[in-house]
């Protein structure tokens, strides 16, 4: 079987590693791009000066409905708790979004951007999705599942196996072709569980079904009247579950419940998945949902983002993640020298043969 392992290790590295190569190096970028505050929340922010009051939500969406009178209120994410923009995301189109950034001591609009024009807007969509939705999506993931063939192969090819000595060496003064095949055995052996871990845990966020949590959508933001103050209604909705809250979802209108989505204690995807709905006339609570007692299936899907953005780990696991994108670019640049070495060494023979 090693011969034929062999094969279809070259080959697979041969066509999948460039694409390999740039989905790790955006996923790197998208790491050292995105804000490092309140556990490396994606979406954009401005630092401003902290005052002793913020002033009401209400008057914040107002300032945003005025400015964006034919937009849609897709949520209102908060940041920091103090010295930073709210983000009001207005929809735009299926897959983007307006980030408009509102002082939440002034109620002023800071600044605001197509989140597809971003650097980091641009990236993740190549990163997810190949700039194709859904589609890309799985695209995406079939290749990935490719990648784990090729780590698998690579691994089985390791000659560690048969001689553990001799596996983390490297001869310095041997051939070129022995230098890379020494360089790639020992990336490829120390980085194969780390790629196969990575890939797992973003197929999982693309294939697995998460739980339902959106509201209705939201069709015009200037149906917002609830009888009770939006301050008021995100309160009662927080005094409701414990834990932090980091998206608020308005009503649509009067009769359409107003959600909020937190972080509970033990959740540790930076946004939480837990959420509570209350009524947005008279405050009653309609529904909550808190991912501490949902079934074990779901209490590890909690944690496949997380892990794969590296948020769990802190700063730490998050430059290893940076440096250990290098990776495919070492061993795909190893094994491309090996193989052009191997062409030249077999185009020598044949000239050698050809002359005698």
């Amino acid at each position: 079987m090693r011969p034929f392992i062999f094969v279809l290790h070259k080959y697979l590295g041969l066509f999948i590693g460039l694409y390999f190569i740039v989905i790790t190096l955006t996923g790197a970028l998208l790491i050292l791009l995105e804000n490092p505050i309140d556990n490396f929340l994606d979406y954009p922010v401005v630092h401003v000066h902290a005052e002793p009051k913020k002033q009401p939500l209400m008057k914040m969406l107002q300032t945003v409905e005025i400015a964006y009178p034919h937009g849609a209120i897709r949520h209102i994410l908060k940041s920091c708790e103090r010295g930073c923009t709210y983000d009001f995301t207005i929809r735009r189109g299926a897959d983007d979004h307006i980030d408009v950034l509102v002082d939440p001591y002034t109620a002023r609009i800071v600044k605001a951007s197509l989140w597809s024009t971003t650097p980091v807007g641009f990236m993740y969509s190549f990163h997810a999705n190949l700039f194709a939705g859904d589609t890309g999506s799985r695209v995406n993931a079939f290749v990935s599942l490719v990648a784990i063939l090729l780590a698998i192969t690579g691994l089985y090819l390791w000659p560690g196996w048969r001689k553990l000595r001799n596996a983390f060496a490297i001869k310095w003064d041997a051939t070129v072709w022995r230098w890379n095949f020494d360089v790639h055995k020992i990336v490829g052996f120390t980085c194969a569980l780390f790629f196969i871990y990575i890939v797992i845990t973003g197929i999982a966020t693309v294939l697995i079904n998460e739980p339902e949590i959106s509201p209705p959508q939201v069709t015009k933001t200037r149906a917002l009247h609830p009888r009770l103050d939006l301050d008021n209604l995100v309160a009662i909705a927080d005094r409701a579950l414990p834990g932090r809250i980091t998206m608020i979802y308005p009503p649509a209108t009067s009769t359409a419940p107003l959600r909020i989505r937190k972080v509970v204690p033990g959740d540790p995807d930076p946004y939480g998945w837990s959420y509570v709905s209350v009524n947005p006339s008279s405050g009653a609570l309609i529904e909550k949902e808190d991912t501490t007692k949902w079934p074990l299936l779901w209490r590890v899907y909690t944690y496949f983002y997380p892990l794969h953005i590296g948020s769990v780990g802190g700063y730490p696991l998050r430059f290893l993640y940076v440096i250990l994108a290098l990776a495919p670019l070492i061993l795909y640049t190893t094994g491309f020298l090996m193989w052009l070495d191997r062409l030249r060494r077999d185009e020598q023979i044949v000239l050698a043969r050809a002359s005698s």
